[in-house]
């Protein structure tokens, strides 16, 4: 309020405080006795669009347990989930709108009695000593995700949608015996809607606004901080996180630095510190590797090796680990406008590929597995991940990554079901080592695998299920072995135009 701009974040305030008091947020009360009363403060943001907003948002960390909130966990859709769908709607050619609620978490209902004082700068005058009994819900209480995804879920479930069972943050809408469909991804207040039906996607629009005040975006271009850019004639999607991207590089002082060809240096080996880490250094280090993974979750692939090494030294990281993780930043300053391309006339399903290196970690020498699923060309899901037990063979290594490899299948094809799809048909999964495709395709115990835990052969029951058909595939050809290994730069190049990552500028 001591900026240039008071003016516009007082108009922010004043449009945040009406809507509260429009959608009857609370009442004024005595200040009661022997009750705890939830303090708040304002927060503003200049959104993407040049919007000023201001947000009163409750000190949810003031409430106590039990008497201000109980439950409190509320679902969103999964990436992946979101990555499936824009996929199956470039091969099906599918329409992609997108809306956003306006104070969604304000149309929550409260089951608990809370008090929480009133707003800075808009305590009602001659009611200064009153508190806010509030009747809904309200940002930053501990319970506000949950009771608006409440309200919205059983909105959902009257126009006649079913949540998926494989994704508590999709709901799918079936018309004509199944042959016709639309899907709405809920991520807290921001949803996506597609379907083969546009006069259907209008009239859910339509239905929704008439419960909630709502924004209609129109023809998708953002979605979760992802850009969005399609070619309807081309039948291509294409996503990235530039934007994303370029404000980490920002905050970490890196956006002039000079760019490097992969993700970690040829050569790099990373082991534990003999030394402790100073507390500042901690936190810079474990706020640069969460940024990382969360670049890593939506549409960069490519940096899960590295990201995935990096983050075991979380707990006690080196000069060296930060020098390393400052060279994925350089990475992405070269590559910040990669973005995941699914083709739509490729006519591509489900296809996957797994991968391990064996006692490839210096410290203890546990193996990384690693998958990569492909559809539509692009890449939809992927995992690099130190296995839980020490392998004493390769084959015993790549055995463990097939079976996680197994059951990210299952889980796949479970939502594809439920979205309608055929999945009669055996999925892919391409492996690299004869000796675990010989194991997983045959009920064998001998010597050598006596020993391998009962989990993992899960794998050679999908397999006997017609889940999955395992095929050889040589080193060379095995997409998921730039996600156990750090690779060279040609074959993370080979890697990266495999899984449909590509420049603005590739055709």
């Amino acid at each position: 309020m001591a900026s240039p701009d008071a003016e516009k974040w007082r108009a922010a305030e004043k449009a945040e405080y009406d809507s509260l008091i429009e959608n009857k947020t609370w009442i004024l009360v005595p200040r009661p006795k022997n009750r705890q009363v939830v303090a708040n403060r304002w927060v503003y943001d200049i959104k993407h669009d040049g919007r000023y907003k201001a947000r009163l948002v409750a000190k949810g960390f003031t409430q106590v347990w039990g008497e201000d909130y109980n439950e409190t966990f509320s679902p969103v859709a999964r990436f992946e989930s979101i990555r499936y769908l824009l996929a199956h709607a470039a091969l099906e050619d599918w329409d992609i709108e997108s809306m956003d609620v306006k104070t969604a978490f304000l149309n929550g209902d409260l089951e608990e009695e809370i008090y929480m004082e009133q707003p800075e700068g808009w305590v009602v005058p001659g009611k200064e000593n009153f508190v806010c009994l509030l009747l809904k819900a309200i940002y930053g209480l501990k319970q506000a995700s949950r009771q608006w995804n409440a309200k919205i879920h059983q909105i959902l479930l009257d126009l006649g949608f079913i949540r998926t069972y494989s994704d508590a943050g999709v709901y799918v809408y079936r018309r004509h015996r199944g042959d016709s469909v639309t899907i709405i991804v809920l991520y807290v207040d921001d949803l996506l809607l597609m379907g083969d039906k546009p006069g259907h996607i209008k009239a859910i629009k339509e239905a929704l606004m008439k419960q909630f005040k709502m924004m209609d975006l129109g023809p998708v271009s953002r979605f979760l901080g992802l850009n969005i850019v399609r070619d309807r004639k081309a039948r291509t999607i294409d996503i990235d996180q530039i934007d994303y991207i370029q404000s980490v590089l920002e905050r970490f002082d890196m956006a002039d630095c000079k760019p490097a060809r992969t993700p970690l240096p040829a050569g790099a080996v990373l082991e534990k510190s003999s030394h402790t880490a100073a507390e500042h250094s901690r936190k810079r280090y474990q706020s640069l590797i969460g940024s990382l993974l969360y670049a890593t979750l939506g549409t960069r692939p490519d940096i899960s090796f590295a990201v995935q090494k990096l983050s075991q030294y979380n707990s006690n990281p080196s000069d060296a680990h930060w020098n390393y993780a400052k060279y994925v930043l350089r990475y992405l300053q070269g590559t910040n406008d990669y973005r995941l391309r699914y083709y739509g006339a490729s006519n591509d399903g489900l296809l996957g590929y797994s991968d391990s290196d064996w006692a490839e970690d210096r410290d203890d020498r546990r193996s990384t597995g690693a998958y990569v699923f492909l559809m539509a060309g692009g890449a939809i899901s992927w995992q690099s991940r130190k296995q839980p037990t020490v392998s004493l063979s390769s084959t015993e290594a790549e055995y463990k990554a097939a079976s996680d490899a197994c059951r990210q299948v299952v889980w796949l094809r479970t939502f594809g079901e439920e979205l309608g799809d055929d999945i009669s048909r055996p999925t892919p999964l391409c492996l690299d080592n004869q000796g675990s495709i010989f194991l997983s395709v045959n009920p064998v115990t001998e010597r050598r695998t006596k020993h391998v835990d009962v989990q993992y052969h899960y794998t050679r029951e999908q397999a006997e299920l017609g889940t999955i058909d395992i095929y050889y595939v040589a080193t060379e050809d095995q997409l998921a072995d730039s996600l156990t290994k750090n690779v060279s730069f040609s074959i993370l190049e080979r890697f990266r135009k495999a899984i449909g990552l590509v420049s603005p500028s590739a055709v």
